[in-house]
């Protein structure tokens, strides 16, 4: 089947030791089965491998990372000589009818980057030079003849969370930080109205729309999920957060545990 990318993919490359968050600590990584055969055979790395998983060092880093955040892996065997895991982080797959729709995920500081700063709509392109049209579901917040808060309660189909409670829902899950569940605890000792979130969206719209966008090419159309996120970021922006920042954080929390999306999806399915 065809691969489709976004448009802005072209551009990500990884930062590797110019990283802020390197996704090399602190992450269980599972090891595909190729990638266990092959390393079998070689005793320096097979030795740090334990019940198909890399044994990540007493302070939550990989075997392999470097102090100067290069993996030591890549340097001696080349990017090639990888696990799945570690080649194809951040990218995802969706399978959506006939084709394939691929993208970066936002845990990644430079994707966040890329996504949350393109001054256009992304168009969907394959290797071979075709393109195709963003679904309807992922270019009506791209619509900039209403204002993306009037597209956010339509896609949500008028639903609205209170921020408080909306915190609650969120704070309720899996804690991969505890930093996060300290920003969720102040919206809900100090909520923020309807209207403040509104004027946060608005006086960022670009990056908000492209951040909805993301989540619906995502999860293929998931409107509330996608709505209540994106009024949740307008709330810790307004409690003084970075929203480049705060974006790559939510993914980290809710993206990347799949306990976490799971439960988020259905709640505000």
């Amino acid at each position: 089947m065809t691969t489709y990318w976004p448009s802005y993919y072209k551009n990500f490359h990884c930062l590797a030791d110019k990283c802020q968050h390197t996704c090399c600590t602190d992450w269980v990584i599972g090891i595909d089965d190729d990638s266990l055969e092959r390393f079998s055979k070689n005793e320096e790395i097979c030795s740090k491998i334990s019940d198909g998983c890399f044994v990540l060092k007493e302070d939550g880093r990989c075997p392999f990372l470097r102090d100067d955040n290069l993996c030591s892996m890549i340097i001696k065997y080349g990017e090639d000589y990888l696990c799945e895991i570690c080649k194809e982080h951040p990218r995802f797959y969706n399978t959506v009818d006939d084709h394939i729709e691929a993208g970066i995920g936002l845990v990644c500081e430079e994707a966040c980057r890329l996504v949350l700063d393109a001054d256009k709509p992304f168009e969907l392109c394959a290797d071979d030079g075709s393109k195709m049209e963003l679904p309807e579901y992922v270019s009506v917040v791209f619509d900039e003849s209403k204002p993306l808060t009037e597209i956010l309660m339509s896609i949500s189909g008028g639903k609205r969370a209170p921020s408080k409670l909306r915190a609650e829902i969120f704070d309720q899950m899996e804690v991969l930080d505890q930093e996060w569940s300290t920003l969720l605890s102040k919206l809900i000792e100090n909520p923020v109205s309807n209207e403040d979130e509104d004027r946060v969206i608005t006086e960022h719209e670009r990056e908000f729309r492209n951040f909805a966008a993301y989540l619906l090419y995502r999860y293929v159309g998931v409107g509330r999920f996608t709505a209540e996120s994106t009024y949740l970021l307008a709330d810790l922006v307004y409690i003084g957060c970075g929203l480049k920042e705060i974006a790559r954080v939510f993914s980290c929390e809710v993206e990347y545990s799949d306990i976490n999306i799971e439960e988020a999806l259905d709640t505000f399915a």
